[in-house]
């Protein structure tokens, strides 16, 4: 099997269904082939219409209300399938969150309250919610593609977002072998930078800054009386006589975004951890394509080594985590992510991590697949196939593959509710809020 083009795939797909899949897998297996091959699904139960799922359209829900995933073993399938991709010469870790809108189902606990954005109007809102985030490597320069390497849930326990984030680059971490290259962690303005540099999880960060955020330069010498200075000068970004003449500035001319200069500010720290020295970098472009008016300068954060030679690198470096957000659209909209109404958030953890199985395996399988273009798209070259063209063209290798799971055996019909027997009306559950109500 080591020689075969189709070997990475085989022993991915074998070691999910031996290792990760527990209670009701040969469903739960089924089920991820359905969504892997079968049409755009109106609902959840429609899967077991697909090919590839042989058992009663029963077994849809009864695997995701039975059946049972190993996370632990996930990772680590994660991490051993993990391609020696690097984007400049870093490999890229993106990190952002994303939510399961769930406004009218009472019945379903530990929502939270999370903003809701979508077409029409209105445009966003704050709905109840599962909120999850998700942690993916990023292993192309350019493209749609990302390999989920953790995801959790929002709920009260899990803590802010800087918290959650904390807690699943460890476990990300700790599935890798030793001597593993340093990530780059590619992260959004709402995470708390000095909270992720002082947990030491073994990363480098890039973060997006909001155009309000203050920073501090190292005190000046101490007089001699009172207390040491712990913070010199600040440094806002809104406000530009604060900032100084930049350590460095580089300009070049882009025939996309016209002239892009960066200029950067070295040693600096934030209130609330001054140990930790900081790069703050300005982004500042000449225009944007299809807008007229020119585009807000873009801060960054950096905390990590010596920044490149050519600062452009560390722009296409950030540039790269927006890959998270097409593959939010895909799995919502191609893959039916939030599509079922699942009842409880663990229906809906074993769905997620589910369906970030199956970007694995289009991944593996996007060079053994041929191009299954629609009319009006254009061809592309093998191998940079876009996740929905290899879905379109998966089955056929999957049907040469095979699969694992057993064949489905009769066991008669179910014997029903006893007589006389009434569960009653589910539990009603009140949308929580993350933290206490702000004082008037």
């Amino acid at each position: 099997m080591a020689t075969t083009p189709v070997a990475p795939l085989a022993r991915f797909r074998a070691e999910l269904y031996q290792t990760a899949l527990g209670l009701r897998r040969d469903a739960l297996f089924e089920l991820l082939d359905a969504v892997l091959t079968g049409e755009r699904a109106a609902s959840l139960v429609r899967h077991s219409l697909a090919p590839g799922f042989r058992r009663g359209w029963a077994s849809v829900s009864d695997a995701l209300s039975d059946g049972s995933l190993d996370a632990a073993a996930l990772r680590r399938l994660f991490a051993a399938t993990m391609p020696q991709a690097a984007v400049d010469g870093r490999l890229l870790w993106a990190l952002d969150g994303s939510i399961w809108p769930r406004p009218a189902a009472k019945t379903s606990p530990e929502r939270t309250w999370g903003r809701w954005t979508g077409s029409g109007l209105p445009e966003s809102g704050i709905v109840g919610s599962w909120e999850y985030q998700w942690l993916a490597a990023v292993p192309e320069p350019s493209g749609s593609w990302v390999l989920p390497l953790e995801l959790g849930r929002r709920d009260l326990a899990a803590g802010t977002a800087t918290t959650l984030a904390i807690r699943q680059v460890r476990a990300a971490q700790a599935a890798r072998g030793a001597g593993a290259a340093r990530p780059l962690l590619l992260l959004d303005s709402h995470y708390d930078v000095g909270a992720l540099v002082a947990a030491e999880l073994g990363v480098d960060l890039l973060a997006r800054l909001a155009c309000n955020r203050r920073f501090y330069r190292p005190p000046g010498e101490y007089g001699g009386t009172g207390r040491p200075p712990t913070h010199g000068p600040a440094f806002r970004c809104a406000d530009p006589a604060t900032h100084g003449d930049p350590d460095r500035t580089q300009r070049d001319e882009d025939a996309r975004y016209g002239a892009v200069t960066i200029d950067v500010w070295t040693r600096l720290h934030t209130q609330q951890a001054a140990a930790v020295e900081l790069t703050v970098l300005r982004v500042t472009l000449a225009r944007l394509p299809r807008r007229e008016e020119p585009p807000k300068p873009l801060w960054l954060v950096w905390h990590g080594p010596e920044l490149p030679a050519d600062l452009r690198q560390v722009w296409g470096w950030y540039q790269r985590r927006f890959a998270v957000e097409h593959a939010f659209r895909f799995l919502k909209q191609d893959l039916g992510w939030t599509l079922p109404r699942v009842r409880t958030p663990q229906r809906a953890d074993r769905w997620s991590w589910l369906l970030a199985t199956a970007l694995w395996q289009l991944w593996l399988g996007r060079d053994l697949v041929a191009d299954a273009r629609l009319p009006w798209e254009r061809p592309v070259a093998p191998g940079a196939f876009s996740p929905g063209r290899v879905r379109r063209a998966l089955g056929a290798l999957l049907a040469t593959l095979g699969t694992p799971a057993k064949p489905p055996r009769p066991r008669g019909k179910s014997p029903g509710r006893q007589v006389g027997q009434c569960p009653g009306p589910a539990p009603r559950c009140p949308v929580l809020r993350r933290g206490p109500p702000k004082a008037a």
